[in-house]
């Protein structure tokens, strides 16, 4: 799912939210949602929200990494939302932790 946060008629991001399993059916779907954040002209980046997240694949990781990539090219950002996680811990598990932007609490410099 994806909508955009607004502080009046100004645009601050792009919010994908994702739940259930990241599994080879759904990681088309989170790319494109991804991929399409990530070309919304006048916004800094997306906001991906994986706290529902039950488990995720490699597939998945690797549409994470890709959408990353994608947002440092164009000097956006990918802002992953997680709680420690199935996503947190895949990543870890693949020493990529610290290749991505990933908080646990949104405050209003994040918004």
């Amino acid at each position: 799912m994806m909508s955009q946060l607004r502080d009046g008629e100004r645009q601050l991001e792009v919010i994908v939210t994702w739940a259930g399993d990241v599994d080879w059916q759904a990681t088309g779907r989170l790319r494109e949602a991804l991929f399409d954040g990530l070309e919304v002209p006048g916004q800094p980046g997306v906001r991906l929200d994986v706290r529902a997240v039950t488990s995720i694949g490699r597939g998945g990781v690797a549409v994470l990494i890709g959408a990353n990539h994608r947002a440092s090219a164009a000097g956006r950002r990918l802002l992953i939302v997680d709680s420690n996680g199935p996503v947190t811990a895949a990543l870890a598990a693949l020493h990529l932790l610290s290749a991505f932007d990933i908080t646990q609490v949104i405050t209003g410099s994040q918004a």
